[in-house]
């Protein structure tokens, strides 16, 4: 599994953010910013987070707002 995530908004709407704060919020996991998104470090238990799972429950249509890539 990576060891960061980058989630960022795709249409720069609040409800973009929305999504990623409440994500924050349900994960525990803080971001830095990485160019137009949020980079997230993944380590110790944050690995067993379920990220599509807890976005879908966030939003069942994330991934209209929110895109998510895996650094290289």
């Amino acid at each position: 599994m990576a060891d960061h995530v980058i989630l960022r908004p795709l249409d720069g709407s609040p409800e973009a953010a929305r999504i990623l704060d409440e994500f924050e919020s349900r994960t525990g996991l803080l971001s830095e910013p990485h160019s137009d998104g949020r980079l997230y470090e993944l380590y110790g238990p944050d690995h067993q987070t379920q990220i599509v799972q807890t976005l879908t429950e966030i939003d069942p249509a994330w991934t209209d707002r929110v895109g998510l890539k895996l650094p290289a």
